[in-house]
């Protein structure tokens, strides 16, 4: 195929116009908006939501300093971030969106928690409120089922904060990481900028499912000039997507970073959306919104979000706010900013404000909103009293929740491809129905998408050219661009789309060229997709296939040889799987693609022109299963990927020079492992050697050495030796790289001494 555009010279002498970026247009007032946008109800609604934000962080507050104690014996843990000043942005921007759109949060989230479940609850039918409250119908009225409701919601958030098994998450996210994945909340993060990836995925795979359903992804001003910002605002904006996804990054600019101011001090600009000129020719649709505001927020996110359903995202909303507190409630906060300031802010309170609003349109008396303030701190003070006494999680049940137990193997047809742009077809088998094992690779993806159309295969270069490593060539003719296609370089929102992707309902593939560029995506990997399942309850699900490839042999040197492996296998919630035939490379990422958790796939680059026996019948190995390769009864080698070549090599070498009879095993997944294979052959041989191409120092072979001799010391012959690379990078010079990488004459070497004992 030919690509759909051409880049041509183009030196014309002229100069680059950017767009205008509008600040505080809106200047209206309560009385405009009543007079078709919103109902006397709803404007009342917005400011009991804000008194119920402030009153649940004021009581936070007490809490912390001992003034409110709702048990005797009461101990508060857990993080304080407060957003006291800041209800507006929360209160207005939720209530501008629908309760079926996502949000996602940060770890000043309390709001945006509490407005998400409190607007879902104010628009559910009678069924779904009896569903929320987990009650039966005892013929209440919906506006009382509508009140339960809300105690049952303020009940659950407390519950959460204070570690509570019956809480949001189960206890086991707290502030920083509350999330409701039923009513589109998800999640807070408490990694600055963490869910913006996130969110951008969440966007791009509401627009590629046809759900109509937008994000919107706040975040404070410290994230907007962390990486992950800027990665995905390249990624949203890419030329290639037919549509701008429908998300809204709304910067909830509170102007601290935590101590460090953003404008004068952190930043050169006077507003963080200036930044937006940098990524499309609308500059991202920016506007910068008066955050003290409720009706400017509200204004700007219900003008901009259907912007967004309408195709003409992403969005970027700066909302200039203002936090009355410090960074958390051990920050004073008078060290770096002036009374003169926070009294300047203070004067622009938005439940202030808007109260007086509310007075002058005639919807409510200074007396009654006091009244009603009254009522809602008890409210809150009840439903902290109930969740202090709710139950704390058993420590039996600490794993709960790690891995979902689930797979897409019983789909049926409904996901199944239907057109093509190309008609599949399977790689060409040799005579002994073998093929090489990147086209097993390509192959198990093409099944895959065709039986699945949720399975989407993105990263760089992975379209027209195929990959690196041509590992995926011929997949962007059958499927086309909305199927395979190529993102712009950033790791970080290649991984975090993907799990923003997963959470919604896709099962996306992306690919990361070499192991070594996985640091560039850490946070977005090993603190967004493998924690977000445990951390939020058990609630997310989160099926992405990492792809990543080691190398080592090929004179690639320090930053594209490294295996690094045991880094990903050190984080729970991740499954990371590594085949060493053609055979398993099918099946395991057949397995993978599957499976409803998160999988780091790597495949060893000097695997990919070996052959194997491939068929073409649909089947897949399943993964946390041991193969054994080679029987034998002296000594165990055990290893994984290329290593398990050297393994048999070094078998080989000792039947046939010493006579020794050596077991192979290949592990094939890290995570989860399969120990009985392992102490079974290590029992049978009492000896065993394990491999890795890694640095000896924390690499891979230590922990299953450290498993075997837990469980068989008074059964082994001989201490577990260990056979891996020199604690150094690896080395490009082709004498120094054949010494660092474990060999079959080295491990046979090993095996004498250890034979010896």
């Amino acid at each position: 195929m030919v690509k759909e555009w051409d880049v041509l010279p183009d030196f014309e002498p002229g100069h680059i116009t950017l767009p205008s970026i509008p600040k505080f247009q809106y200047q209206g007032r309560l009385e405009d908006e009543l007079s078709g946008r919103l109902s006397p109800q709803e404007a009342f609604f917005l400011l009991e939501l804000m008194l119920t934000v402030r009153a649940v962080e004021e009581q936070i507050a007490e809490l912390r300093d001992g003034a409110f104690k709702p048990t005797p014996d009461f101990q508060f843990i857990g993080a304080t971030h407060l957003s006291v000043g800041q209800e507006a942005v929360a209160v207005g921007g939720i209530s501008a969106v629908r309760p079926d759109d996502y949000i996602t949060s940060t770890h000043r989230g309390h709001g945006h928690s509490l407005s998400k479940v409190a607007f879902a609850i104010r628009r559910m039918k009678r069924q779904d409120l009896l569903a929320f409250l987990a009650a039966p119908d005892d013929g209440a009225s919906d506006e009382d089922l509508r009140e339960r409701a809300m105690q049952h919601h303020l009940f659950r958030t407390w519950a959460e904060l204070f570690g509570k098994e019956e809480g949001y998450c189960r206890g086991r996210g707290g502030s920083m990481h509350i999330a409701e994945f039923a009513l589109g909340h998800l999640g807070a993060n408490a990694i600055v900028g963490g869910s913006i990836g996130i969110g951008t995925g969440a966007a791009m795979a509401s627009q590629w499912l046809g759900t109509d359903k937008a994000v919107l992804c706040i975040f404070g001003d410290g994230a907007v000039t962390e990486g992950i910002f800027h990665e995905s605002c390249c990624l949203s904006t890419m030329g290639h997507l037919k549509q701008g996804p429908p998300v809204i990054y709304l910067v909830e600019n509170n102007q601290y970073s935590m101590t460090g101011q953003t404008r004068g001090e952190t930043t050169s600009l006077d507003y963080l959306a200036q930044q937006a000129a940098a990524y499309n020719s609308k500059a991202l649709n920016a506007e910068v919104v008066n955050g003290m505001d409720v009706l400017a927020v509200r204004d700007a996110v219900l003008r901009t979000v259907e912007k967004c359903r309408a195709g003409q995202g992403p969005v970027l909303l700066e909302c200039m706010t203002y936090r009355f507190y410090g960074h958390s409630l051990s920050d004073s906060r008078t060290r770096y900013r002036s009374r003169t300031e926070e009294e300047s802010w203070r004067g622009l309170d938005p439940i202030k404000r808007y109260g007086e609003q509310l007075v002058r349109a005639r919807l409510a008396t200074e007396q009654s909103i006091e009244d009603m303030r009254q009522q809602i701190v008890e409210r809150v003070r009840q439903a902290a009293v109930a969740a202090a006494k709710a139950t704390d999680p058993d420590p039996a049940r600490i794993a709960d929740g790690l891995f979902a137990e689930t797979t897409s193997d019983d789909i049926g047809p409904e996901w199944k491809t239907i057109n093509f742009v190309r008609q599949p077809r399977k790689a060409t088998r040799d005579s002994e129905g073998r093929i090489l094992f990147r086209h097993a690779i390509a192959e198990a993806l093409m099944e895959e998408m065709i039986r699945d159309r949720r399975v989407l295969l993105f990263g760089e270069d992975v379209a027209d050219y195929g990959g690196a490593f041509q590992v995926t060539a011929g997949l962007f003719e059958i499927f086309g661009r909305e199927r395979v296609f190529n993102t712009c370089m950033a790791e970080a929102a290649i991984v975090g789309a993907a799990t923003g992707m997963a959470m919604v309902g896709m099962r996306p593939v992306c690919e990361i060229m070499y192991i070594d560029f996985l640091l560039l995506a850490a946070d977005q990997l090993f603190n967004q997709a493998a924690k977000s399942r445990y951390m939020f309850g058990a609630k997310a699900t989160v099926p992405i296939v990492v792809r990543t490839t080691v190398g080592g042999g090929k004179g690639y040197a320090g930053q594209h040889s490294q295996s690094l492996e045991a880094v990903c296998a050190h984080f729970p919630g991740l499954k990371v799987v590594a085949p060493s035939t053609a055979y398993d490379a099918k099946g395991l990422l057949k397995a993978s693609i599957r499976d409803d958790n998160p999988v780091v796939f790597i495949e060893h680059q000097l695997l990919y022109t070996d052959r194997g026996v491939v068929p073409e019948d649909d089947y897949i190995v399943p993964l946390g299963q041991a193969a054994v390769r080679r029987e034998g009864k002296d000594l165990t080698i055990i290893g994984y990927s290329k290593m398990v070549q050297v393994a048999m090599g070094a078998a080989e070498l000792l039947e046939s020079r010493d006579g020794v009879s050596a077991e192979v095993v290949d592990i094939r997944t890290l995570c989860p492992l399969d120990l009985d294979t392992l102490v079974k052959s290590a029992e049978k041989t009492g000896r065993v050697i394990a491999l890795s191409q890694a640095p000896r120092t924390g690499c891979f072979a230590e922990h299953i050495a450290y498993e075997l001799q837990e469980r068989l010391f008074d059964k082994l012959k001989a201490p577990i030796r260990i056979a891996a690379a020199y604690d150094v990078p690896p080395p490009m010079a082709q004498s120094l790289e054949r010494e660092n990488i474990p060999d079959a004459e080295k491990v046979a070497r090993i095996a004498a001494q250890i034979l010896s004992q």
